[in-house]
């Protein structure tokens, strides 16, 4: 897709609820791409890196649809399926084993922040990491809560 293209699509763009692209795309065209999501009225910018999600490797979200109201959360299956399908999954945060007693999915930008429910904006971690996060910025809890984590410009989600 060439960018002239993909820079019509982020502008004009209105019923997905995430708009992303290809990581390598991102890195080239980054300005273009942040100016196009700030000019549609229907998107927060965002920047969230995804490693995969269904059918898409390696490619950045840049804007989650948003709503202006704190939406109703219907996230709580979401920890449960992804228990099933991941045994051994530990907390991003505090690297508890998780289990269906203490898994819980946590917003990457948070509702009150403009996030949304959207899988990509979603992470499983343990209920007493979530409610001790709250509002504060992934990055920064992360490296906070797990020493092992760095802020890393671009780090991958």
């Amino acid at each position: 897709m060439n960018i002239i293209k993909l820079l019509k699509f982020i502008l004009s763009s209105e019923h997905s609820h995430f708009i992303s692209v290809d990581k390598k795309i991102y890195e080239k065209w980054k300005y273009p791409i942040i100016l196009a999501v700030k000019l549609n009225k229907n998107y927060k910018s965002v920047e969230i890196f995804r490693k995969k999600f269904k059918l898409l490797e390696d490619f950045v979200v840049v804007g989650l649809k948003y709503s202006g109201k704190n939406v109703k959360r219907r996230t709580s299956g979401f920890a449960k399926e992804f228990i099933e399908k991941n045994e051994d999954t530990k907390c991003p945060y505090c690297d508890s084993n998780l289990s269906h007693e203490n898994a819980t999915a946590d917003h990457i930008i948070p509702i009150s922040k403009g996030g949304n429910n959207t899988q990509v904006n979603l992470v499983v971690c343990c209920k007493d990491c979530n409610n001790e996060r709250g509002n504060l910025d992934f990055n920064n809890y992360l490296s906070l809560k797990n020493k092992k984590h760095k802020i890393i410009k671009n780090r991958f989600i």
